[in-house]
């Protein structure tokens, strides 16, 4: 084998470098992403959750009926439109689950603003029995 001159030796040792460092902002990049999945997913869950609390059940809904909804949000959590997407079958729980999502605004969001553009458009789907 040849040995490397100094200045070969500093050029592959500049590259292991860089590589080193853009794996590493990867990893960094991957767990800020993790972290604002985690944060989306809570928040999803308590906006589901606020919306399933004001459904005023009606008589005689088939238990795997479900209804998706297009949600447009406001900042502040506030509910732009309601649009089904999807009927369930029974127009007496697309109305019911339309208006709980209307009664629920503001819905809750995460405080930090910047994840906002996660929100403005949601699609939810709820069945009676979950």
């Amino acid at each position: 084998a040849l040995p490397i001159s100094a200045k070969e030796q500093a050029e592959r040792e500049r590259i292991a470098r860089e590589q080193a460092a853009r794996e590493q902002a990867d990893r960094e990049r991957a767990e800020q992403a993790a972290a604002i999945g985690k944060v989306v997913d809570e928040y999803i869950i308590k906006i589901r959750a606020k919306i399933r609390h004001n459904i005023i059940m009606p008589a005689n809904v088939a238990n795997e009926a479900r209804a998706e909804f297009s949600v447009t949000l406001l900042p502040g959590g506030g509910v732009l439109q309601a649009k089904l997407l999807r009927t369930s079958g029974s127009e007496l729980y697309d109305s019911a689950v339309e208006r709980a999502i209307l009664k629920s605004d503001p819905l809750p969001l995460p405080p930090d603003v910047k994840l906002f553009n996660r929100f403005r458009n949601l699609k939810l789907s709820f069945k009676p029995v979950e």
